[in-house]
């Protein structure tokens, strides 16, 4: 009974002694004393391998270094350890969205929210994942209860006026984003997702305003410009789309939607051999994507080069059958979270 009584003692010691260098490593990386974190991990888990603070100080530490898969084993053993943890579901799935693992993060991130359902960043995180499986409506499930938390968060309504549009409610997006606007008026994403529902309704000088306004408060962000020259093309006011898209392609050049649009308007003004070559770099950076090849047979075929435009329109219509239908918005708008 004594030995027993000492072993029992000495188990709790150890324990004790876990938890406490855990705790220590946590104070170490608050501190930004990574390597003294390490080290206290290491020993905590030396002493106690199921030692939640330390398995989850591990996998952050290791997530904070880019080092995903290394995390991922660290996480899951937490998760494992301590299934109510939210924190470590919460990392646990952060981590799978690195090592784009979308529906094992999104089951991940249920779980968490079902821990803590108030944690923005665990909604806005689901919210994203969701809009990657084009589960649209899901998205707007997560996130329509707190669009209206105080202070108002935007990110909360970026991602919710894209899960709106993409979902297909765009008079639902159109309100958000008016919403949206006034509650942050200097934000140059916001304006622009304005300035796209303007134009996506039609409402070409309404759309102006506010996507000018994106470009003073954010001069490196080139969707504004993409935008303008949409509706420029879309006046057949050829020689401003120009003007608006080159300046959106010189800030992003292997952005395959402006490609198209800039190459269009570099058509439709007659200047085919400047289109033919913005197709052809669209094709580079984009070889998959059928309508690059649509538009490239299209103007072989006004050019005369019959063989490459069935060439052409044939390897469209292949890649076509197996792409998602495009959404409206564009995608480095969409994707700029």
């Amino acid at each position: 009974m004594k030995l027993a009584a000492v072993l029992a003692f000495a188990s709790l010691a150890h324990a004790q002694t876990a938890a406490a260098l855990a705790a220590r490593g946590a104070e170490l990386l608050e501190a930004n004393r990574p390597a003294e974190a390490l080290s206290a991990f290491t020993r905590s888990l030396r002493l106690n391998p199921a030692e939640v603070e330390a398995l989850s100080g591990m996998g952050f530490l290791l997530y904070s270094q880019n080092q995903f898969s290394a995390a991922r084993t660290y996480l899951e053993k937490a998760v494992a350890a301590r299934p109510q943890s939210f924190q470590a579901r919460f990392l646990l799935a952060a981590t799978l969205v690195q090592l784009k693992q979308t529906q094992p993060a999104i089951t991940q991130l249920r779980q968490a929210l079902l821990r803590n359902p108030a944690h923005l960043d665990a909604r806005k995180l689901l919210a994203t994942q969701l809009l990657e499986i084009r589960q649209f409506r899901e998205a707007v499930t997560v996130l329509q209860p707190v669009v209206e938390t105080l202070p108002p968060d935007e990110e909360v309504h970026l991602i919710l006026i894209e899960a709106r549009q993409t979902s297909g409610d765009t008079a639902a997006a159109f309100a958000l984003a008016q919403k949206a606007a006034a509650r942050f008026p200097n934000s140059g994403q916001i304006l622009t997702w304005l300035g796209f529902q303007l134009q996506f309704a039609g409402r070409y000088e309404a759309a102006k305003p506010p996507l000018l306004r994106a470009m003073e408060i954010e001069p490196a962000f080139a969707v504004p410009a993409q935008v303008l020259g949409d509706i420029y093309l879309k006046e057949e006011n050829f020689t401003e789309a120009i003007r608006w898209l080159n300046r959106a392609a010189e800030k992003m050049p292997d952005d395959a939607e402006v490609l198209l649009s800039l190459s269009r308007a570099q058509a439709e003004s007659g200047a085919s051999s400047e289109a033919l070559e913005t197709l052809q770099r669209a094709a580079r950076a984009a070889p998959t994507d059928a309508r690059v090849h649509f538009h490239l047979s299209r103007l072989y075929f006004r050019l005369g080069d019959e063989p490459k435009a069935q060439e052409a329109a044939a390897l469209s219509v292949r890649l076509r059958d197996t792409q998602s239908p495009v959404s409206p918005a564009p995608a480095s708008l969409r994707l700029r979270r």
